[in-house]
């Protein structure tokens, strides 16, 4: 599955937990400001993360020496942590839609979001770390930042979506989040 595949599907099951959140009422933001805020936040992210691993592909890193790949790679783990720390900030600035649970959804989101920026925050001093002594260890410390940065991003993908009506109504009328589908 390419990054891009993998990207889609992430913002994908995140579209879906939102406006599949909570049902109810409780105080806070419209659902309508909400989910405005969320797809945006997200839409954002997105072309942040497929923008890093566009760069990172134009950089030549696989085959490029050592420091050079490490100089690349660096950049991307950073560009990824950047966008995450910025969707998680957003997200929490987003507020608490007003449904049932909606504290609960909103902190969910944000919190996921919060701890993979967290991931990425370790992997990127993994990277800055990777030794460029030789291929075969560049290789090797490239390949377990990889992993950590899965681990990240996979975090965020595991929240798991609740119904409600509300949400999803707006989700589906709010140009932002039909943006995230593609």
């Amino acid at each position: 599955m390419s990054a891009a595949t993998r990207t889609s599907a992430l913002v994908g099951a995140l579209l879906a937990v939102f406006a599949l959140a909570g049902c109810g009422g409780s105080s806070g933001v419209t659902p309508a400001k909400y989910v405005r805020s969320i797809c945006s936040a997200l839409g954002v992210w997105k072309a942040d993360v497929q923008n890093a691993g566009k760069q990172l592909q134009a950089s030549g890193a696989g085959t490029a020496s050592p420091p050079a790949a490490k100089r690349d790679y660096v950049q991307f783990v950073s560009a990824l942590r950047a966008a995450t720390q910025g969707a998680a900030t957003a997200l929490q600035n987003a507020g608490t839609p007003a449904v049932s649970n909606g504290k609960q959804i909103a902190d969910g989101l944000s919190g996921a979001f919060a701890r993979g920026a967290q991931g990425l925050v370790n992997a990127e001093a993994q990277a800055r770390a990777i030794p460029t002594a030789n291929a075969t260890v560049f290789e090797a410390g490239a390949s377990a930042v990889t992993a950590q940065i899965r681990t990240a991003l996979e975090g965020i993908a595991t929240i798991t979506p609740r119904s409600s009506a509300a949400l999803r109504a707006a989700a589906s009328r709010d140009a932002a989040c039909q943006v995230l589908n593609g």
